[in-house]
């Protein structure tokens, strides 16, 4: 997945953080160790750190501006084997 948009009011009902979450499980069962998303500025602001991704401000844009980003170190997956088979 590229872009979501998630209608203003239907935000807070899980539309963005279920798929992000997914996308972080799949991610760390891959082996990716890290995340980082590049949202616009005009999306919500407090998204991302409720998630726990850490705002990243990286400067020398032209223009004197910085690219912002947010970085979420993952967890790697459980595994499903540890203990042996159920019971």
């Amino acid at each position: 997945m590229e872009t979501l948009w998630v209608r203003e009011d239907q935000r807070h009902s899980g539309w963005g953080s279920g798929p992000m979450r997914a996308a972080e499980t799949e991610a760390a069962r891959r082996g990716c160790t890290d995340m980082t998303v590049s949202p616009h500025s005009c999306q919500a602001p407090g998204f991302h750190p409720r998630l726990g991704h850490r705002e990243r401000r990286i400067a020398g844009v032209p223009g004197g501006h910085e690219d912002v980003c947010f970085h979420r170190q993952l967890l790697p997956p459980k595994d499903e084997t540890a203990g042996g088979p159920p019971a």
